[in-house]
């Protein structure tokens, strides 16, 4: 059986792609970066109200 779309190549090739748009950039310009491509969009104008505040402190994520 031949695969038509593989889903997760490409997720991975969007991501590197995505990856080499914002190299260079600061957080604060990728997090601008994507509200600037989500201004005027009908989903992101009903979804964005329930975005959540930045956590304080140490993130879970964080090793060290």
């Amino acid at each position: 059986m031949k695969k038509g779309f593989d889903a997760v190549e490409w997720m991975r090739a969007r991501r590197e792609a995505i990856d080499r748009e914002d190299a260079g950039l600061s957080w604060k310009a990728k997090a601008q970066r994507t509200l600037d491509l989500l201004k005027d969009d009908p989903l992101w104008e009903r979804l964005k109200h329930r975005t959540a505040e930045p956590a304080r402190g140490p993130s879970a994520h964080t090793t060290g």
